[in-house]
C-alpha cells in the first residue's frame, strides 16, 4: 500500500473514531419525566454513561406537557427555573457537550423538577485515560451479609449511535481493498 494512501486511511480512521456520539437521555424515549420512584433516575443513568467532548445529548418527550432547561449549578440543586442558560420545547431536543466537566438540566414544567425530573452529566476531560473507561479491571468484591441485591445497579442501558453517516467499522472495510490496489 502506498504511503499517500496508508496515511489517507489513517486519517479517515481517526476521524471517524473521534467523531460524538449521538446519546438517548435515558437509554429510550419517554425517559425526560417525572420518575414514577427514586429507585432509578436519569442522575443513576448518567453515572454509568461515560460522556465525552462532542457527544450529543437527545431528549425524546411529550412537548405538550413537558421542557428540558439548561441551568446552572445553584439553579439546578433549587429547581429554579426563573433564569435558564437555554430552553427547549420541541419534543426531540438535541444538545451538543461542546466542554468538558458538569451539564445541568431540569423540566420547565412546574413542580416537575422538584420531584425528580432532573439530569447531572459530567463530560470527560480529553485527557481522561479511555482504556480505562472501556475495559475497566476487574475488581473482587466482598458483600456484607446485609448487602440488599435488589438495589444492585442496573446494568448500562444507554442508546449510543455515531453521529457520523457511515459506521466506522462499514468505513474501514470498504476502504481496505482500496490501499490494496493501489
Amino acid at each position: 500500500m502506498s504511503s499517500v494512501m496508508m496515511c489517507c486511511c489513517l486519517l479517515l480512521l481517526f476521524g471517524l473514531l473521534s467523531e460524538g456520539r449521538e446519546i438517548l437521555v435515558g437509554g429510550k424515549s419517554n425517559t425526560w419525566k417525572v420518575p414514577e420512584s427514586r429507585d432509578e433516575t436519569l442522575n443513576q443513568w448518567s453515572g454509568r454513561t461515560r460522556f465525552k467532548i462532542g457527544d450529543s445529548l437527545l431528549w425524546k418527550y411529550n412537548a405538550e406537557n413537558d421542557s428540558v432547561l439548561q441551568v446552572r449549578q445553584k439553579d439546578y440543586e433549587r429547581c429554579d427555573r426563573s433564569e435558564p442558560i437555554r430552553g427547549y420545547k420541541d419534543g426531540h431536543t438535541n444538545i451538543e457537550l461542546k466542554r468538558s466537566g458538569p451539564f445541568y438540566f431540569i423540566s420547565g414544567e412546574e413542580g416537575h423538577c422538584q420531584r425528580g425530573e432532573k439530569l447531572r452529566v459530567v463530560v470527560l476531560s480529553p485527557n481522561h485515560n479511555r482504556s480505562v473507561v472501556d475495559a475497566p479491571a476487574p475488581v473482587n468484591i466482598v458483600l456484607s451479609p446485609n448487602y440488599n441485591r435488589s438495589v444492585a445497579a442496573a446494568p448500562l442501558k444507554a442508546h449510543i449511535m455515531n453521529k457520523g453517516s457511515l459506521n466506522t467499522a462499514w468505513s474501514l472495510l470498504l476502504l481496505l481493498p482500496l490501499g490494496l490496489l493501489v
